[in-house]
């Protein structure tokens, strides 16, 4: 498992990822269009599940998914 930290288009997203499960689509955890916010974020979850953080640039690779919010009842 490694934290992905992703700019694309301005947008910094922190993605949780499982090296085994390559092929598995990118779901962002945290989106922000502040570099440094996102490193501390990605900062925290490294730490949290100590694992590495791997930065990437994507100016080919798609754009991650946002999680989709809990549905109130």
């Amino acid at each position: 498992m490694y934290i992905e930290l992703r700019e694309k288009a301005g947008k910094f997203y922190v993605l949780l990822r499982h090296e085994e499960d390559s092929k598995e689509k990118a779901v962002a955890h945290f989106v922000s269009k502040s570099k440094v916010e996102s490193y501390n974020v990605a900062k925290q979850y490294a730490k949290q599940n100590k694992c590495l953080i791997r930065v990437t640039e994507a100016q080919n690779l798609e754009t991650p998914e946002l999680p989709k919010p809990p549905e109130f009842l």
